[in-house]
């Protein structure tokens, strides 16, 4: 499952792979603001004053992401970087590390069972972007281990996104669970779920973008009532993801989010 929580909506909500929704949705892209020119709250980052987005990624040793070229499809990285920067229509500039060294290994994390304070922690101790008055940064953790709610340590979770903290985790033991033999889709089960996590942190889906049209999920949260974008709720348990990945990215499609939710985008960059 990937899950959007977010620390200043109330409880965090959590499920496991059935109907059960398992998302705290809401609040979206704002962002925690620092540094010395960052502004005096949140900013969106489709304000236009924002022309750089920032993805900063760190893991775990035997946590690292999938990386480099694969036969017939290109880096691997491209699948993000493609969907982030038609997000922004080109109207503002993506740097997103597409090799490990561009990243950075943090150590051992030895926790295993990772609970929202674990992950706000590491991100406080590694993460070194920070959103200025035209700058708006996420913060992407590999790790192994399995996130953690008040149920305990769930084997199903891909990914989570820490609302406008703009701190992402994917699970890497989780997504290595969908591998499927002699192919890449793990690989692309892991660019579909950080695609996924960064579409919440930015606020996809009435999570801090205005939908243009009814196509916001509101059972289970700022997801989409299309099951062939991203954005649907359904593409969260690791079998399902992988079932998405096999119809979607391996068949050639490039972009992963659908019209309607391309169309609420456009409608704040003037795009595409």
């Amino acid at each position: 499952m990937l899950l959007c929580l977010l620390g200043a909506c109330g409880p965090l909500a959590s499920g496991g792979d059935d109907d059960t929704g398992g998302d705290d949705e809401g609040g979206g892209d704002g962002g925690g603001s620092s540094g010395p020119d960052a502004p005096a709250g949140p900013r969106s980052v489709f304000d236009p004053a924002v022309t750089e987005v920032l993805v900063e990624i760190d893991y775990e040793p035997g946590a690292e992401p999938f990386t480099g070229n694969v036969i017939g499809f290109g880096d691997t990285f491209a699948i993000t970087q493609s969907n982030i920067e038609r997000l922004f229509a080109g109207r503002k500039s993506v740097a997103l590390p597409t090799t490990l060294a561009g990243m950075e290994n943090i150590g051992d994390v030895p926790d295993e069972a990772l609970t929202v304070d674990d992950l706000l922690q590491l991100a406080a101790a590694h993460r070194s972007g920070a959103d200025t008055s035209t700058r708006k940064t996420y913060y992407v953790l590999f790790l192994t281990g399995y996130f953690a709610d008040g149920n305990g340590p769930n084997a199903g979770v891909l990914g989570v996104a820490l609302g406008d903290t703009g701190v992402i985790a994917i699970f890497k033991d989780v997504i290595d669970s969908t591998q499927v033999p002699a192919t890449n889709v793990a690989r692309f089960v892991e660019q579909s779920t950080l695609v996924h996590e960064l579409g919440h942190a930015i606020g996809l889906v009435d999570n801090g973008v205005a939908v243009t049209s009814p196509h916001d999920d509101t059972v289970h949260g700022a997801h989409c009532t299309n099951d062939a974008c991203v954005m649907y709720w359904q593409n969260e348990g690791a079998g399902d993801m992988a079932a998405y990945v096999q119809r979607a990215v391996l068949t050639g499609d490039t972009i992963l989010f659908d019209a309607a939710c391309l169309a609420d985008v456009d409608a704040l960059t003037g795009g595409p």
